[in-house]
C-alpha cells in the first residue's frame, strides 16, 4: 500500500498553479484574519477569532502627571493640629529708629515689638471610587486594578489641589479655601500686585520685582508662571545668546531656562500647565443634571457708562460677553449677554454692566467671558468670577476692564516657612467605605489650607500678555 498522500487524493484540487480562480479566492478568503479592531459579523471563513490581540501591558498616560505637579510638591508644608490653625506674625521690631541715638550716660527710649495674630480654616478634598468584585477576581491588562484607581484618584486629587493652590476662593464657594492669588490680591502691599496690562515678561520687569519683594526684607525663590510664558522669556533670551559652532557637538539650540540671577539670589522657574488664561466656556451645560445650576437669563441687557474703569483709548471697540452658572457640582450651558445683537462697543473709561438671573436650583457664582477687543464671536475667554450675591435676584455683572481676556497669572515667592507654608492636618489617606453591594469602595481624602505669613515677600503679577514679535 502507498502511504503517501498527493494532491491527486483531493478532488477536485490538483496542486499549485492549477487550481481554478474562484478556488485561490477562497482559499485566500479563510487564511486572511484581516485587520479589525472590534469583532466582524460571524461568518464561515472569518479569521478574526483565532487572532491573538496586542494590548501592551504599559498603561499610556494622556493626562497630566507628577511633572506638571510644581506647587504642591515645592510648598513648605507643616502639621496642623486643629479645624481653624492660629499663627502670631511678628510685624514690626519698633516704631521709631530715631529716639535709638542717644547721649553719653542717657538712658534709652524704650519700645515695643508689634505681634499680630491671624487664622486659618482647614479645607477638605477628596473623592471616592469603586472597582466591582468581579473585576478583582480578572488578571488585568496593566497591574492591581484597585492600585491603579487609587492612583488615579490621587492625581485627580493633585489637579484639585494644584489649582486651588493658584486659585481657591472661598469668597465663591465657602468649601474652598484661598488660594494665593487671593490672598495676595487680598493682604500684599500695593507695589507687590504688578498689572502688567498684557505686555510679556522681561528680564527688567523680574528684576524690579524681585527688588520690590526685597524691599520688604524678602528674597524670592521660585517664579510660578504660564508655561507659555516661559516659553516667551526663552524667546527674549534667544537672540542674546552666543555660542560657537566649533565647540557645540550636540547641534542643538535654544533656551530653555531653568532660573534666573535676581538682586537677592537665584529665582527658580517653575513653568505650570495649570496656570492658565481661564480658558474657553463649554458649549453645554457639565456636571449632574440634577445637582448642576440651570440655564440662567440676561434680566438686564449690556450698557455702558460712567469714567472709572481701566478701559483706555486703546481697548475702546466692540466685544462680546458670555456668562455661566456655577456650583460644586457642575456649570449651566453658556448664555450670550449680547442677546444676539451683535458686537457692544464700549468707550474709553466706561463702565460695562447688566443684569443675570438664575434659574430655580442653586447657583454658587457666575463666571464672565469677553472676547479681547474686535474679537469674533464664541473666542470669549474667561476674565472673572463673581459670587452671587443676590440668591435668587438678579445679579448686577460689573466689568471695568480689570483683567484683560487671553492672559495670565504669575507668583514670585520666597517659598520657605519664614513666607508662606500648607498646614496638614491629615495627609493624603485612603478609608474604606462600607461594603453594600458586590464592589470594593473607599474614599482618599486630605485636609488642609495654604497659610502666607509675609504677603509682602511675594509678589503677583497680573494680565501677564504673550510676545508678538
Amino acid at each position: 500500500m502507498n502511504s503517501m498522500v498527493s494532491w491527486k487524493d483531493y478532488d477536485g484540487v490538483n496542486g499549485f498553479g492549477q487550481a481554478t480562480a474562484s478556488d485561490v479566492a477562497e482559499l485566500n478568503k479563510a487564511l486572511h484574519v484581516n485587520q479589525d479592531i472590534s469583532k466582524p459579523s460571524v461568518a464561515a471563513g472569518e479569521g478574526f477569532a483565532l487572532r491573538v490581540e496586542s494590548l501592551e501591558s504599559t498603561l499610556k498616560v494622556t493626562t497630566w502627571t507628577m511633572q506638571e505637579i510644581k506647587l504642591w510638591k515645592s510648598i513648605p508644608k507643616l502639621p496642623a493640629y486643629n479645624t481653624v490653625e492660629e499663627h502670631n506674625t511678628l510685624s514690626s521690631f519698633g516704631e521709631n529708629l530715631d529716639n535709638m541715638w542717644i547721649d553719653e550716660g542717657d538712658l534709652p527710649e524704650s519700645d515695643d515689638s508689634t505681634y499680630e495674630r491671624d487664622y486659618a480654616v482647614v479645607k477638605y478634598l477628596g473623592t471616592t471610587r469603586s472597582v466591582s468584585h468581579v473585576a478583582t477576581m480578572i488578571k488585568p491588562a496593566h497591574g492591581n486594578i484597585i492600585a491603579q484607581e487609587t492612583v488615579n484618584g490621587t492625581m485627580q486629587m493633585l489637579r484639585a489641589m494644584e489649582k486651588g493652590l493658584y486659585y481657591g476662593n472661598s469668597s465663591l464657594s465657602a468649601l474652598q479655601f484661598d488660594g494665593y492669588e487671593k490672598l495676595l490680591t487680598d493682604n500684599a502691599p500695593a507695589a507687590n500686585i504688578v498689572d502688567l496690562r498684557g505686555a510679556y515678561l522681561t528680564e527688567d520687569i523680574l528684576s524690579d520685582a524681585a527688588r520690590t519683594i526685597q524691599e520688604s526684607y524678602g528674597a524670592p525663590t521660585h517664579l510660578h508662571i504660564n508655561t507659555q510664558v516661559h516659553g516667551d522669556l526663552g524667546k527674549t533670551f534667544f537672540p542674546k545668546e552666543r555660542m560657537s559652532v566649533f565647540d557645540d557637538k550636540t547641534g542643538v539650540i535654544g533656551n530653555n531656562l531653568s532660573g534666573f540671577q535676581g538682586p537677592t539670589g537665584i529665582v527658580v522657574f517653575e513653568p505650570s500647565v495649570f496656570i492658565t488664561d481661564g480658558g474657553a466656556y463649554n458649549a453645554a451645560a457639565t456636571g449632574a443634571a440634577a445637582t448642576r445650576p440651570g440655564t440662567p437669563t440676561i434680566s438686564t441687557s449690556l450698557a455702558a457708562s460712567g469714567t472709572t474703569s481701566q478701559f483706555t483709548a486703546d481697548d475702546a471697540g466692540s466685544y462680546y460677553y458670555t456668562i455661566v452658572a456655577c456650583n460644586r457640582y457642575g456649570k449651566s450651558a453658556p448664555v450670550d449677554a449680547n442677546e444676539g445683537g451683535g458686537a457692544f462697543a464700549v468707550a474709553a473709561t466706561q463702565v460695562v454692566t447688566f443684569s443675570v438671573t438664575p434659574a430655580a436650583s442653586f447657583v454658587g457664582w457666575y463666571e464672565i467671558y469677553r472676547t479681547v477687543k474686535g474679537g469674533a464671536d464664541g473666542t470669549e475667554r474667561l476674565i472673572q468670577r463673581v459670587a452671587n450675591s443676590a440668591g435668587a435676584g438678579a445679579q448686577v455683572i460689573t466689568d471695568v476692564n480689570a483683567t484683560l481676556p487671553g492672559t495670565t497669572s504669575g507668583f514670585m515667592f520666597q517659598q520657605n516657612l519664614q513666607s508662606m507654608s500648607f498646614k496638614q492636618l491629615a495627609p493624603m489617606v485612603k478609608i474604606p467605605l462600607a461594603t453594600i453591594d458586590t464592589s470594593i469602595r473607599w474614599s482618599q481624602v486630605i485636609y488642609g489650607v495654604p497659610v502666607l505669613y509675609a504677603p509682602g515677600k511675594n509678589l503677583l503679577f497680573k494680565n501677564i500678555g504673550r510676545l508678538t514679535q
